[in-house]
Order: C-alpha cells, then sequence, then structure tokens
C-alpha cells in the first residue's frame, strides 16, 4: 500500500452488475445469461466502440448466422459485432453477443477460418462458459485512487469516465476461460463448423496465426505452464486436428466467393475516428479537439473518455463529452445542487473560467480524509459547439499538470484536423510469379513484408500466381466526419 493514507477501490454503480459476479450457478435461468449480457454490451460499446462498416458488419453476422442455425435447441439470440481495437482478439458475453476485432480479421485468410473462430465463442455461450468469465477477461480493472470523496461523494458523476480500463487500450488481452472450457469450445467449434459446411481444421491455423502475432508484438515466446489456466496452443492445435479427422463434412458454398474482398477497406492499426495520441498529445479530429497529457502519466483512450493516470497512481485526469443543451453553468450548478442535496457538501471553488477564450464554469472539491489533502476539480467548457467536461483528481504537488493539461485543451487547427492518416487494408490481384515484395511496391504498401506475409499466411519468399488476391495496408488521407 501507498504511504500517503488510504487507496479505495472504485465500484461504480453505472455497471454494478458487472462486477458482482462470482461463480455463478449453472441452475440459474437461462434469462440471467441474456440480462447480464445485455448490460455488459453496453458497457463494450461505451468503452471499445464499435466498427462501422455495414456491409462487413452484416458478413461477419451472416456467417456467424450459418452457424447458428446448426445448434439444436438454442435459446439464445445470437448477436455479432466488430469491436473497433487493433488489438486481435475475440470474446463472447453471455446471452449471445459475439465479438470479434478489427485485429483479428485483419489476420483471417479465409471464410472458414472467420468460421472457426465465431463458432468457438458460440459454443463458450451454448455452454454458458461466460457467465464465469465476467470477472475477468473485457470488463475493466478497478482504478485505484486516493482519498474518501472521490469514492463515496461523487463516484456516480465520475463513473461513467473513471471506470475506463487502463490495459485494453494498449495491451493484449484473453479471455480467462479454464482450459477445460477452451478445449470443449476448440472441440464443439470445429464440430460446429464443420456442420455448417466450413473446414473444422480453420480453427487451428487461425489459433497459430494468432499465438504467432501475439509472440511478435509482445516479443515474448509462448510458453507452455501447468499453472496457465489458457491452454498452450501447440496443445491445442493437435486436439482441434484429432477431432477434425473424426468428423464427417461436406463444403458448402460460402457467404462471399471471393474472400477476403468482405474485407476490403478495414481499418488497420489505431482509428482516427476514435482519436489518436502522439507521444502525450491527443487529437481527435472528428471532434475536433486536442489535449496535452502530463509527461511520464500513462494515457489510455476509451469510447466514452479519454485520459491519464500518474504512474504512482496519485492523480488522473480525464476528458469527455456533457449534454450540450445545457451550458456549462447549468451544468455546473447542476451539480452542485445534487452535491448537496445527496452528501450535504459544498465545493471549495465555484466560478466561471475562461480557457482559450472559450467559456467554462469550474467546481472544486477537498478531501481531507487521508494523509494528505486530495483536490478534484470538475470544468465544464462550451468549444465547437460541443460541453467538454474535463476532470482532474490530485495532491496539491500535481495540481500545476492539471493545470497545464486543462489549459492545453483546444481546437484543432485545419493543418492538424486534416493532417491525420489512416491505415486501410487493401485486396489486390497478384500476378503471375510475382513475390509478395513485389506486390506491396507495386500497390505502394505501407507495411514490412514480414508483416505483410504475417497478415496473408504467406510465407515471405513465395511466388504468388495469377489473380490471387493479396492482402495489403495502405495509407490514406483521413476524412473527418
Amino acid at each position: 500500500m501507498n504511504s500517503i493514507g488510504s487507496i479505495h477501490k472504485f465500484i461504480f454503480s453505472i455497471i454494478t452488475i458487472s462486477f458482482v459476479v462470482v461463480n455463478p450457478s449453472y441452475c440459474q435461468s437461462i434469462e440471467y445469461d441474456k440480462n447480464i449480457g445485455a448490460e455488459n454490451a453496453k458497457v463494450v460499446e461505451a468503452l471499445m466502440g464499435l466498427y462501422v462498416d455495414k456491409e462487413m458488419n452484416e458478413y461477419v453476422s451472416n456467417v456467424g448466422t450459418r452457424l447458428v442455425n446448426e445448434i439444436e435447441k438454442n435459446p439464445f439470440d445470437f448477436n455479432f459485432y466488430i469491436a473497433d481495437t487493433h488489438i486481435p482478439n475475440a470474446f463472447a458475453l453471455p446471452g449471445g453477443y459475439i465479438y470479434v476485432t478489427r485485429g483479428i480479421l485483419a489476420l483471417i485468410n479465409t471464410e472458414d477460418e472467420l468460421a472457426g473462430i465465431l463458432a468457438h465463442e458460440i459454443i463458450h455461450v451454448t455452454e454458458r462458459h461466460s457467465v464465469k468469465q465476467m470477472r475477468g477477461s473485457i470488463l475493466p480493472g478497478l482504478l485505484q485512487l486516493p482519498g474518501n470523496i472521490v469514492g463515496t461523494v461523487v463516484d456516480k458523476d465520475l463513473g461513467t469516465m473513471l471506470n475506463s480500463p487502463l490495459t485494453t487500450s494498449n495491451k493484449l488481452f484473453l479471455a480467462s476461460y479454464s482450459r477445460s472450457h477452451e478445449t470443449e469450445a476448440d472441440k464443439k467449434g470445429a464440430e460446429l463448423a464443420g456442420k455448417a459446411g466450413y473446414d473444422p481444421l480453420a480453427l487451428g491455423i487461425i489459433l497459430e496465426r494468432l499465438a504467432y502475432t501475439i509472440e511478435q508484438i509482445t516479443d515474448e515466446a509462448e510458453q507452455k505452464s501447468y499453472f496457465d489456466y489458457h491452454p498452450y496452443t501447440p496443445d491445442r492445435v493437435r486436439r482441434i486436428e484429432k477431432k477434425s479427422s473424426k468428423l464427417e463434412w461436406t463444403e458448402t458454398e460460402k457467404v462471399s466467393g471471393d474472400f477476403p474482398v468482405p474485407l476490403s477497406g478495414l481499418v488497420v492499426g489505431l482509428n482516427p475516428s476514435q482519436g489518436i495520441f502522439r507521444e502525450e498529445v491527443f487529437i481527435h479530429p472528428d471532434l475536433n479537439f486536442s489535449i496535452n497529457f502530463p509527461d511520464e502519466w500513462e494515457c489510455f483512450n476509451q469510447s466514452i473518455a479519454v485520459g491519464a493516470v500518474q504512474k504512482d497512481q496519485l492523480g488522473a485526469i480525464f476528458v469527455g463529452l456533457e449534454d450540450p443543451s445545457l451550458s456549462p453553468e447549468k451544468h455546473a450548478m447542476k451539480f452542485e445542487e445534487n452535491l448537496e442535496k445527496s452528501h450535504g457538501i459544498k465545493p471549495a471553488l465555484s466560478e466561471p473560467r475562461t480557457v482559450n477564450e472559450n467559456s467554462g464554469y469550474l467546481i472544486s472539491l477537498e478531501d481531507q480524509s487521508g494523509d494528505i489533502i486530495m483536490y478534484i476539480h470538475i470544468l465544464w467548457l462550451n468549444m465547437d459547439n460541443k460541453i467538454f467536461k474535463l476532470i482532474g483528481i490530485a495532491p496539491k504537488s500535481l495540481e500545476p499538470d492539471l493545470r497545464t493539461s486543462a489549459l492545453s485543451l483546444r481546437t484543432l487547427t485545419e493543418d492538424e484536423r486534416y493532417g491525420v492518416n489512416v491505415h486501410k487494408l487493401k485486396i489486390v490481384s497478384a500476378r503471375e510469379s510475382e513475390t509478395l515484395n513485389e506486390l506491396n511496391e507495386r500497390s505502394t504498401g505501407v507495411l514490412d513484408i514480414t508483416l505483410i506475409s504475417l497478415i496473408n499466411g504467406l510465407d515471405v519468399n513465395k511466388t504468388l500466381t495469377s489473380d490471387q488476391l493479396i492482402k495489403i495496408v495502405t495509407e490514406q488521407k483521413y476524412i473527418p466526419e
């Protein structure tokens, strides 16, 4: 524990159901799965965001629906989504909410591989594995900050912002199922894929590629450990191969006859529509704003808020949007009224403020419950016809950092807003005997040839055939909405 005093974990009422699930029993009604899945689907959308591409989403959903149609006595209504993150992953929520990320789509090279991934997640749902997962994988880690007043006075107001996970924005994360559940999902998933007319071996192929990609990104080789709950990939692949060899299946016509064309235009890497970091500077071309965060603070970006936390978790700063129908002063007065009504507390400071010629209103609170006085500053700012809400929490020693960040909040220049580039997947037809490197250069690809070979599942020196469809990544100007 830190010597500055008590450190409290936030348990926010807005998603309480997400955090109180502890070893739920299978004796519970499937309505439990549906309810908890629906609640947490809102959390996923708020924190990660959903990828906006109607045709691509319909394609993924159509493949998933073909698999679901092969399930006997299915009690769930399945929904399939693309999560807007470059992290390669797929996960399921109870009740039939299945997600694949942009990151894993970029690695998939056949519709059979996509079907294998979706089938695996479908089995987690039908076997109700997902209910036991709720404490570990895609749900937010709880932020720790000092001071009673943060957790007991303004938690409801801050909850929407402060529950953003600091891990999913910049680290790989995988589901925390037991080995037996993963093995069951692999085997039954391969079986389900075969029933739907897909090659059951494809699940093992994409799992190998995913594991290798993670090794490349993290620069850490996968280790086999009997204390690791996640199964060792080579063992998983061998079991899938063994199971598949015993399956009788007949290949049927694919949803798309020209895969990977359905992935054309997929954003690869960071998506500017969510805003991007350039070191400690965050710019959001769609929302037309920028803010500088303190040096050496851990920055994060989620759909509902962007912010940074001091490395020892002594302070934090968050920026989000508020209801534009109310002025900064009315937002502040509403907050102040609720604060006094619910807790009998008045702000230490409540006054209008101007930041970079934008009108705003500031409320400050003091928390003297710990060994050190903590300050909470909430600034509502009218900027570019939007109401920004900035929340800063820190002891006196870190207040200059908060002040510097707050004063940096501004609209973008034209050059900044329209000077952002985006990487997108492009499907190119190869020429006879052309190499990957030659095709990549001819198509103005921006990825290293090693990465191009990885996302296509091909040897870097492989000679291509005429009209062979290859995925490359090009750079384009991003057009703000």
